[in-house]
């Protein structure tokens, strides 16, 4: 039955019916394979990964209903079925089209999770995708209720479609703005008591303003330069899209020439400008960008409808009940570390018991990602029930992999006995095997010898090939 759907979904865009109100379609994009992943990430990926484009009603900033897209992973596996349910919130994005449904690059990162043994959804948020008009960029509320919803329609489209159910286990991540979305769906989910529906077993925001009225305006509006300054421009059309007391015109904010420069890429359907192309267009200096009277104001009055709005953003100053843990880099030029100690802070003195915060390295915003992700992605591992098997599968022959990640030996054991093993690298070369035909339930591998990278263990029984894991030599 799951298989006659796959086929079906690889040919069409089909409509759903059913009980429920969110799920509107489902569209099959691809297939990635746990090689290329593990080989991308540096981690040791399980499954191939079945990408959909999924379709579902929601609402929009203003609370009107809209439609919203995003795309779901799962495991390409029929020996479990019951994943747990990961929710990857994705970076900032100013073209329409670049997004994770339309498989750009950051649809990889979700994707690394389904391989790890997760059902992961990211929404392209409001706005975005074949959401209609413009997003509300750094909206926390619209943020949460997109991926809330979405939630929702994946689980219709696993119970209703495909006959199967997630574990009930929900884990939320996300990085740069999608750091900001995974905490504030979070605390949606906390403070609309929805922790029955959506059981979180953890959170890890990473390199996100949760401060946006304190520490991340601090550094935006500091006398040294910023490098996106298109962030800003952003987060006013989007305020007056939700507030609507921001400015009447983009002249009342923005000094000449910039207040007409802007004007295409927020128009509500820009699908071919992005940030990198706007951010060189504009000054790094914000007192150079703004109307001398506006920023003046935003400077000295806490009323300013602006810090207002920020205010209304903020998502550092609550005390979760469940566990939450940030990454960040000391060296983000683009989103300041101070938000995340700055939200420790907060969180601890408000009584949360089970908040950290991972310092992973001296990098930049862009360079932070990989140290961030395998943080994660390790955390998610460890907290995550595995999934119950429902059937004979070939990389059943391994029972157990460990160390994994190592630095020297490994063990492998099988649930049967295997004739023989190869060991590939990332071209798919030979680089260790099995000298002589055996039979065997438990061997050792020496990989002292061995660079480090990703290799990939083949093993052979009755002459038939069977894959397993991959394996990280570090």
């Amino acid at each position: 039955m799951k298989k006659l759907i796959y086929f079906l979904t690889t040919l069409l865009i089909f409509p759903i019916s059913g009980q429920s109100q969110n799920l509107e379609s489902v569209e099959y994009i691809g297939t990635t394979t746990s090689f290329v992943l593990a080989v991308v990430s540096g981690l040791p990926i399980e499954y191939n990964v079945d990408m959909y484009k999924i379709v579902y009603s929601t609402i929009d900033a203003n609370g009107n209903p809209t439609i919203a897209s995003g795309a779901f992973m799962m495991p390409a596996t029929e020996e479990c079925t019951d994943f747990p349910l990961a929710v990857y919130q994705h970076g900032t994005s100013l073209n329409k089209e670049e997004v994770p449904s339309r498989d750009n690059g950051e649809a990889i990162l979700p994707k690394i999770l389904a391989g790890g043994g997760f059902y992961t959804i990211t929404t392209d948020y409001i706005g975005m995708g074949d959401s209609p008009g413009l997003h509300p960029y750094m909206h926390a509320e619209s943020e949460a209720t997109a991926a809330i919803d979405m939630m929702r329609a994946v689980r219709q489209y696993l119970n209703d479609s495909l006959e199967i159910q997630d574990n009930g286990e929900i884990f939320i991540t996300g990085y740069s703005q999608g750091g900001h979305a995974a905490m504030a769906l979070h605390k949606y989910i906390e403070d609309n008591e929805l922790l029955e529906e959506f059981d979180v077993i953890t959170s890890a925001p990473a390199s996100g303003p949760y401060a946006m009225s304190e520490s991340q305006m601090d550094l935006i509006i500091s006398n040294e330069p910023y490098s996106n300054p298109g962030y800003l421009v952003y987060v006013l059309s989007s305020y007056e899209l939700a507030y609507g007391n921001i400015y009447d015109e983009y002249s009342d904010v923005l000094q000449s020439p910039y207040d007409t420069i802007v004007v295409p890429y927020f128009n509500g359907n820009n699908t071919t400008l992005s940030m990198g192309d706007l951010n060189p267009l504009l000054p790094q200096q914000v007192q150079d960008l703004m109307q001398p009277d506006y920023y003046a104001d935003l400077i000295t009055d806490e009323n300013h409808p602006l810090r207002l709005a920020l205010v209304d953003n903020d998502n550092y100053n609550w005390a979760p009940e469940r566990p939450i843990t940030m990454y960040y880099c000391t060296e983000d030029e683009q989103v300041t570390f101070q938000n995340t100690l700055t939200a420790l802070e907060y969180m601890t003195t408000n009584g949360a018991s089970d908040v950290t915060a991972v310092n992973s390295g001296p990098f930049s915003h862009g360079d932070c990602v990989l140290p961030a992700l395998t943080g994660i992605y390790n955390l998610f591992q460890s907290l995550k029930t595995p999934c119950t098997l429902t059937g004979i599968a070939e990389n059943q022959l391994i029972s157990n992999i460990y160390p994994n990640p190592t630095s020297s030996r490994l063990t492998v054991l099988t649930t049967e006995p295997v004739d023989r093993y190869e060991l590939l690298n990332a071209l798919g070369q030979v680089v260790l095997e099995s000298d002589n035909s055996q039979h065997y339930n438990q061997f050792e591998l020496n990989l002292d010898d061995i660079e480090n990278g990703v290799y990939y263990l083949r093993l052979f029984k009755n002459g038939n090939h069977y894959s397993s894991k991959s394996i990280l030599k570090m």
